[in-house]
């Protein structure tokens, strides 16, 4: 500070103004001085200078309910320790980024006494032993602090999550906690039979198909073209985004994993009951949904390598997550290749395709109520993860899907039944085969906090349907109402009325230039 005061009386005997502007000099001497401070104090604090490690480095195993006993190493340089008073207590807090999923009630107090110079590292080094207790279902880092005794506090800024992990943060100890294995079994029974159902409804799908209507459809390719990029263009990046600002900014990984793979997922099946209910281009719903099922074959694992290792993380740089693309492709070929079969039965054996109509409805029945009532005793843990930030995130992507398809189809000026249909099945995503790419592809926690977000999604889903059907059912029945008397005596009488201008509820009800909409009776019956 002496060699600062004698450069700012020099420079202001001669005349030079520092008032306002500083000068460069001065503002440099500064620099250096308040990093020689700050190197100084850093030398002397034994809290920063400490290095962190575990053993084992991470803990990927740990069940609900069970604790883990880690052992944590404090490793001090000499030239620190040597310059640190010996009346010193320091505290080993370690604190929890999410403490409902795991957390430490220990800390033990460390003082210079308790240091022991290893000879083989070179430093001071003290161990002790620190428990983990699962709490639920997650995945979480717990930040491990030497801080001086009469400083800390449990509660600080240093136990928000990191905005982003490198490899310098290796004071974190990597935790995922996953559910019993009881629990887990019952799950793996009951995937393995939607996995035999659904194997099952994609060959009578196939035998349903009518393939003359996807033929008239594909003929103009317009319509489709534009429904496949909103599909696997628009609904990818606009998962991502979605994960990004709802997930990733809390540390929620593995939910943002299971929207994006929603998100990358082929149109669902149902989307073809609501085109129809709303008027819209059935042939083209049809269409799209077996053209977006056969196309997920690749645009799944495309995006999910482009995009989805970004998701596969925890809170430990050195732990690096491998894409399970094999398993992907294996779930992808077990749901496409059973519709393919059905559509070989029905050109090769069509007299079996018409034998498998008796049992579509009742099938889909069975298919309903096995999978709501099974499906929610063997995963009751789902309940629990719907918090805020995960509703939201299911319930911001079917309804931005259903926004940016329409205005998509509007821009390129499609007529109103190929607006609804485009909308619908852009909205409308196979939470089945991302549930099952999910649960059969991806390891423990990942697969079952991912799973939660499509099952909210597909609840979220026909809100918006829901509102628009009754709106447009409502309009039909006004149009449909019967003319008081007055008007009918007018119009018998020879007063002529002005040509009545259609309405674009008509056009959507009565479409003129629809392909292939002879065909539609045909179509429907993919939808029973």
């Amino acid at each position: 500070m002496y060699l600062v005061r004698w450069v700012t009386k020099s420079f202001m005997g001669r005349g030079v103004v520092i008032n306002r502007r500083r000068c460069p000099l001065v503002l440099l001497v500064n620099l250096l001085l308040q990093v020689c401070i700050s190197a100084a104090s850093n030398l002397h604090d034994l809290a920063k200078s400490a290095v962190i490690t575990f053993d084992p480095p991470f803990i990927h195993d740990l069940v609900e309910g069970h604790n883990r006993t880690v052992s944590v190493s404090v490793d001090i340089p000499p030239a620190v320790f040597a310059s640190t008073p010996s009346d010193e207590t320091y505290r080993l807090s370690i604190g929890s980024f999410h403490p409902d999923i795991a957390a430490s009630p220990t800390y033990s107090d460390i003082t210079k006494s308790s240091f022991v110079y290893d000879n083989e590292s070179r430093l001071y080094k003290v161990d002790t032993a620190v428990v983990v207790h699962g709490n639920s279902l997650g995945k979480t880092g717990l930040r491990v602090r030497l801080v001086r005794a009469e400083n800390w506090s449990d509660v600080d800024e240093s136990w928000k999550v990191p905005e982003k992990l490198d490899d310098t943060q290796h004071n974190l100890l990597d935790v995922w906690v996953r559910r019993s294995m009881d629990s887990e079994r019952w799950t793996h029974i009951f995937i393995a039979s939607v996995v035999i159902l659904i194997t099952v409804g994609n060959v009578l799908m196939g035998c349903e198909l009518d393939m003359s209507a996807v033929y008239d459809t594909v003929r103009r390719p317009i319509a489709p073209a534009i429904g496949f990029a909103a599909q696997f263009v628009i609904m990818p990046l606009l998962a991502y985004g979605i994960a990004k600002t709802v997930f990733v900014s809390r540390g929620l990984f593995s939910l943002a994993l299971g929207l994006f793979i929603t998100g990358c997922s082929p149109g669902g099946g149902a989307s073809n009951f609501w085109t129809l209910l709303l008027d819209g281009n059935v042939n083209l719903s049809v269409t799209m949904t077996f053209l977006s099922t056969l196309a997920s074959l690749a645009m799944m694992p495309f995006w999910i390598s482009l995009l989805g290792k970004e998701f596969l993380q925890g809170f430990s740089a050195d732990f690096k997550i491998l894409i399970p693309y094999a398993k992907i492709t294996r779930s992808l070929v077990t749901l496409v290749v059973p519709l393919l079969v059905g559509i070989a039965i029905k050109k090769w054996k069509p007299e079996w395709a018409a034998k498998s109509r008796k049992v579509m409805r009742p099938f889909i029945i069975f298919v309903l109520i096995f999978v709501i009532v099974f499906g929610a005793l063997t995963n009751l843990y789902m309940f629990k993860m719907m918090t805020v930030p995960a509703l939201l995130g299911g319930l911001l992507l079917p309804w931005c899907g259903f926004m940016f398809g329409c205005f998509v189809s509007i821009i390129f000026r499609r007529p109103p039944p190929d607006v609804t249909a485009i909308a619908i099945e852009t909205g409308i995503q196979n939470t089945g085969i991302a549930i099952l790419v999910l649960k059969a592809s991806f390891s423990q926690p990942d697969a079952d906090i991912g799973a939660v977000i499509p099952v909210i999604a597909a609840c979220f889903t026909p809100g918006p349907l829901l509102l628009g059907a009754a709106v447009h059912l409502a309009l039909k029945r006004l149009k449909k109402r019967p003319l008081p008397m007055e008007e009918i005596k007018g119009k018998t009488s020879g007063a002529q009325e002005p040509e009545e201008v259609p309405s674009s509820m008509s056009l959507l009800q009565h479409p003129s230039g629809d392909p292939g909409r002879a065909n539609n009776a045909a179509a429907i019956a993919t939808i029973a």
